[in-house]
């Protein structure tokens, strides 16, 4: 399951979100199995993200960094 603090943050917004990995980048955010669909995520920073299951359905990723992220069985 999703990290409820991690998706606080991302429900802030990307700029917010971006902020917050620069600052902790030796957390690994967890977003497994939130539903993320249809969000304005362009230029969003999941890297080394753990995105098992995360509900990508017509998201905006234009952008994003996604350099290691676990997707595994990510609907994209």
């Amino acid at each position: 399951m999703a990290n409820e603090e991690h998706l606080a943050i991302l429900r802030q917004g990307v700029d917010v979100w971006n902020q917050w990995r620069e600052e902790h980048v030796d957390i690994v955010p967890n977003l497994s199995r939130a539903d993320l669909s249809e969000l304005d995520l362009r230029g969003v920073d999941f890297t080394r993200g753990i995105l098992y299951w995360v509900i990508l359905r017509a998201a905006n990723l234009t952008g994003a960094n996604l350099l290691q992220a676990d997707l595994i069985e990510a609907d994209l």
